[in-house]
């Protein structure tokens, strides 16, 4: 096990009024966070953006239980836009899938053989409730069998260039598949699900940016269909027990198998932006992720990393010239950890000669390298106008001067 919050927070410290008490207590104390905080894996990324803000064994493929709903969703979401199925259709259950619904450990609402269920009740009862009973039905109506409905799911995943293996429409494993005549042929008997937290935060990223609405299904304690109600499995929302203030959140799923330990992806907003939290592997529900998404609340800001324009300093002399790139660049920086910089310079200088660079050059390349998720970005800075950069003798006391433009608008690129 990997852990998730190695040096920033400790929670849970209880003052005892006796000294060794206190200590015994301390001790303890740590020990549950540092469990609570154990994850295989984690991701945090802006939505918008993509850009990560963290990231730990974030491509190592791993069981996601029903976190696998949300690629169902997905392609529940895109059946619709597409004119393939409408949300108020009745959907047709199999016998085997009514049979699991009447499940007291996999199912949270009954299918009797009497009732209809819509695309709209089945969609709200697999986000909110995680029903896997309902995803199953879902994606057999989506693409007419549950094989060639999971066949779409790793299409969609390959598309999308995941490191991502599906089985199940729900996320259930074999050992209960098997006992519903939904085993996929040529699995093996403990076969699973396998995504890794980059990818399933990809997936969670496609589901909230191409259909928004998901979140306002997502946030709900409880949805009524027909004569059930069917509670949320998120129980980290506004008004549930485990709701954190500090770090509120909006949706999204939970998974949960002896296999694949605690998974949650949360959604919530940070400096106004809207974001996206994967935990995989977790030994509590909720705790690992709260943790993470505090600790990036106190650490993390949304702001300009390099401006729009420079004035850069060529090297090996005192000439500067005046470089722009297309906009100011903004992103997450951690305080504790800042991004690091790395100029690489991209026009060969000649030393011997004079120099004349085009307009719209590139003369200098920022890298841009965060720690906490290990991803980079690049930003490359390029001449606003013609330029002439005289020869060794001039760089000291001569600036870089304008080339006047033809009336062709053409240029002298540097050789």
């Amino acid at each position: 096990m990997l852990k998730l919050i190695k040096q920033r927070l400790v929670w849970g410290l209880v003052l005892m009024t006796a000294v060794g008490g206190w200590l015994s207590n301390s001790q303890t104390a740590q020990a549950a966070s540092s469990k609570a905080d154990e994850v295989k894996a984690a991701y945090v990324m802006d939505a918008k953006t993509g850009q990560v803000v963290y990231a730990q064994n974030a491509d190592q493929q791993l069981p996601i239980a029903s976190l696998s709903k949300l690629m169902t969703l997905y392609l529940v979401e895109r059946a619709i836009e597409r004119g393939q199925i409408k949300w108020t259709d009745t959907v047709p259950i199999q016998k085997n899938v009514r049979k699991m619904a009447t499940s007291a450990t996999l199912s949270v609402m009954p299918m009797p053989a009497k009732e209809n269920f819509t695309v709209k009740e089945l969609f709200a009862a697999t986000l909110v409730g995680s029903s896997n009973s309902g995803a199953i039905a879902l994606g057999e109506y989506v693409a007419g069998s549950n094989a060639k409905f999971i066949k779409l799911m790793n299409q969609q995943a390959a598309h999308w260039h995941l490191d991502a293996s599906f089985i199940s429409a729900s996320g259930l494993d074999n050992t209960d598949l098997t006992n519903y005549n939904l085993k996929l042929k040529g699995t093996s008997e403990q076969g699973q699900n396998l995504v890794s937290a980059r990818a399933v935060t990809i997936i969670a990223q496609h589901l909230i940016n191409d259909y928004p609405e998901v979140i306002d299904v997502a946030n709900q304690r409880s949805v009524k269909i027909h004569k059930y109600t069917v509670p949320t499995s998120v129980e980290i929302l506004k008004g549930e027990k485990s709701y954190d203030p500090r770090v509120p959140v909006d949706g999204l799923k939970t998974g949960y198998t002896n296999q694949a330990g605690a998974c949650l992806v949360a959604t919530y907003q940070q400096n106004g932006r809207r974001m996206i939290a994967t935990t995989l592997g977790g030994a509590w529900q909720f705790t690992a992720n709260n943790n993470l998404r505090l600790m990036l609340k106190t650490t993390e800001r949304y702001q300009s990393v390099v401006p729009k324009e420079i004035n850069y300093q060529i090297p090996g002399t005192t000439t500067k010239v005046r470089l722009v790139t297309k906009r100011n660049t903004t992103m997450w920086a951690n305080s504790k950890q800042p991004l690091t910089q790395t100029k690489i310079a991209l026009w060969p200088l000649h030393r011997t000669e004079p120099n004349y660079v085009a307009a719209n050059t590139a003369v200098l390349k920022v890298r841009l390298t965060d720690p906490l998720s290990g991803t980079t970005q690049e930003v490359v800075y390029r001449t606003p106008e013609a330029l002439t950069m005289l020869g060794p003798l001039q760089w000291a006391t001569t600036p870089a001067k304008r080339t006047v433009t033809t009336p062709t608008g053409a240029y002298a690129f540097a050789k």
